[in-house]
């Protein structure tokens, strides 16, 4: 064994407890350093070799480059998937019309969708899968109730508000066919800041009337308010169940998962239709696909981390996806994939460097293409609106991180604390706050997405 190898082992066991490794929210210090002092990655396999998810996270010693691919990756595939119909007109009723030529399996009904589709259904369940995981970690770093909801409302409001107000002040007036008076007067342009609370309004007053897909000015933020609903789900299970944690999550997951498909055989409710067959996932799914990646964390230590069940999750999840019936089963080995994924040290980029602009890229990724196909009405090169749009989309991310999501961030713990203790009665303390017995469950924080990405 090396000098320092032992010196290391002597730390782990000697004097006070070594601090849990955690995967740290953009903006804050890994734990460790690399030899350059640049603050890189730890040295460590670069994909998992079968431990469990625990010792994974204890041995890439507080981040693992996994996650920033990965958050960046999904982003920028919702924008792909989108281009091709917003820009050329694809009927929007396609994934309808998949729904119509289904056959008919037992209790269920298949789709028979064309050969790339099941990998594009589950971008946005691997959004909410990595988000149930990374926040089940933040969960695990706050003190109460009050102080988490608040961490995930700085995560994704502040960016929100400022992408709203700048598709209706800026945007809007530039572009719609109304005059600005009726512009102004319009009840959309009313209802548009609804989008900051969650209630997502699509449309501005007489903007995009005549692109290939009229009208819609932030189809991806249909995602928030499934977000919304997983943030409310796990501080309900909080409140109900503090002491039980690991095991309420994973029986609640249980408990949703059983009672879709019950529902789903009794012809009460048919996930076949991808929400009314406009492409969309069901929330729901969304939210079983956050629970699953809760319930990975909160079990990491009984789930190991293996390649071969990494590569069986691919092939379940496109073969259960193929059948839109079964997307709920198809949750399962799409959060597996992508907690695997997250946690696989690559080497690092400029990627890992710069900032999260995933989130930049989810909010602003399809106003931008929506305004480019508005100003190039004659460009018929999807691939070349999505190159453009992706750009765009990338300096708008840049400055909303740099100008406004890192800031909040450096301020959250001021803005925590004191919410805390102005809430000091509404807050519920958790298990392993300062006051609770210590639990044994290592911290980690979060950016979700859009969810993350969306």
């Amino acid at each position: 064994m090396s000098r320092r190898a032992a010196a290391a082992g002597q730390r782990r066991q000697g004097g006070r407890p070594q601090e849990s490794p955690c995967v740290r929210e953009p903006g804050a210090s890994a734990l460790n350093t690399s030899k350059t002092g640049r603050g890189s990655v730890p040295m460590t396999s670069a994909l998992p070799k079968g431990e469990s998810i625990s010792a994974r996270m204890e041995s890439v010693e507080g981040h693992s480059t996994g996650f920033d691919y990965l958050r960046i990756l999904l982003s920028t595939a919702v924008l792909f998937i989108h281009s091709k119909t917003f820009t050329l007109g694809a009927d929007v009723q396609t994934f309808k019309s998949l729904v119509d030529s289904t056959v008919r399996v037992g209790m269920f009904s298949v789709a028979q969708p064309p050969i790339y589709q099941p990998i594009l259904w589950a971008v946005v369940p691997a959004f909410f899968a990595l988000s149930g995981f990374l926040v089940s970690g933040s969960l695990h770093r706050s003190k109460t109730t009050i102080g988490f909801l608040l961490l995930r409302v700085l995560r994704i409001i502040p960016a929100l508000c400022v992408e709203s107000l700048l598709a209706m002040l800026v945007l809007g007036p530039l572009v719609t066919s109304f005059t600005l008076a009726a512009y102004f007067s319009d009840p959309l342009f009313r209802a548009y800041p609804l989008n900051i609370i969650g209630d997502i309004q699509y449309y501005l007053p007489g903007v995009f009337l005549n692109n290939p897909v009229p009208r819609v000015v932030n189809l991806q933020l249909w995602t928030i308010p499934a977000e919304m609903y997983c943030y409310a789900i796990l501080a309900t299970v909080l409140v109900l169940q503090l002491a039980h944690l690991r095991r309420t999550v994973p029986l609640v997951t249980v408990a949703t998962f059983i009672c879709l498909l019950g529902m789903q055989a009794l012809g009460i409710h048919a996930p076949a239709d991808w929400s009314a067959g406009d492409g969309r996932v069901q929330i729901e799914t969304l939210v079983l696909a956050f629970l699953i990646g809760v319930s990975l964390f909160e079990l990491k230590d009984k789930v190991p981390l293996r390649a071969d069940l990494f590569a069986l999750s691919v092939v379940l999840s496109y073969a259960l996806l193929w059948g839109g019936a079964l997307q709920y089963l198809a949750m399962i080995p799409i959060a597996y994939a992508t907690v695997f994924v997250g946690l696989s040290n690559f080497r690092e980029t400029f990627v890992n460097r710069t900032g999260d602009y995933s989130y930049g890229v989810y909010l602003y990724g399809l106003p931008v293409q929506q305004l480019l196909v508005h100003l190039f009405p004659e460009n018929r090169n999807w691939l070349l609106s999505f190159a453009m749009a992706y750009v765009l989309s990338l300096v708008f991310a840049a400055l909303s991180w740099h100008l406004v999501e890192s800031k909040v961030l450096a301020k959250k713990r001021i803005i925590v604390e004191a919410a805390e203790n102005f809430l000091r009665p509404l807050s519920f303390r958790l298990p392993w706050g300062p006051a609770a017995k210590p639990v044994s469950a290592p911290p980690i924080a979060t950016v979700p997405k859009p969810a993350d990405l969306s």
